[in-house]
């Protein structure tokens, strides 16, 4: 099972916005790629739910089949299929460690979550794609070495989101209630996944 561990910006470059939060993801560097990029070539309905689709995609680090696989199980819960998607996609662990601010990026908590530096209600949980819940405390593992990567990613000035308590003292984080849009990132329109995968 391949994973892609090239340049983060040539999967900005492809898909028009920054997946990542990296400095350099903007700008000039964000242009399409080749001489002269695709000028004059129109997009067709298909290739514009498929390039919001990968945007989502590559910014939570998944492969198809797992990413597929999350959608059909968001599409079998009661709700919104769409918010419900994005939901489940927020609540991985690997997702929940890079909002609490332990890693820089979701592909360095990924790398965090499978050396066992995260604890899950106080068992240790090295699975990146364990879906978290409500009421759940994420904490990093009480010894030196995972304290340090923690405050050497300045975890303290992390803007963490609204759904989440955090506790800045212990290294830790509470799920208090269910992300709501407003929580995701705005560079991508989830309906737009949900057609390409209805289609």
């Amino acid at each position: 099972m391949a994973r892609y561990t090239g340049p983060k910006v040539k999967l900005s470059r492809r898909v028009g916005v920054p997946i990542a939060d990296i400095p350099k993801h903007t700008g000039k560097e964000l242009q399409i790629p080749g001489m002269h990029g695709y000028r004059g070539r129109r997009n067709t309905e298909y290739g514009v739910r498929l390039i919001e689709k990968q945007k989502l995609r590559y910014h939570y680090g998944m492969l198809e089949k797992q990413f597929r696989n999350t959608f059909e199980k968001a599409s079998n819960m009661h709700g919104n299929s769409g918010l419900n998607f994005l939901r489940l996609l927020e609540l991985r662990l690997q997702t929940q460690v890079y909002r609490m601010g332990f890693a820089k990026t979701i592909e360095q908590a990924r790398q965090f979550v499978s050396h066992q530096h995260v604890f899950v209600n106080g068992k240790l949980v090295d699975i990146p794609s364990y879906t978290c819940k409500i009421g759940d405390v994420i904490s990093v593992r009480d010894r030196d070495a995972s304290k340090g990567i923690a405050r050497r990613n300045h975890y303290e000035g992390a803007p963490v989101p609204v759904y989440i308590e955090p506790d800045i003292e212990g290294m830790a984080g509470k799920i208090v209630t269910l992300p709501e849009r407003e929580d995701f990132p705005k560079f991508f329109n989830e309906q737009s996944v949900v057609e390409f995968y209805a289609r």
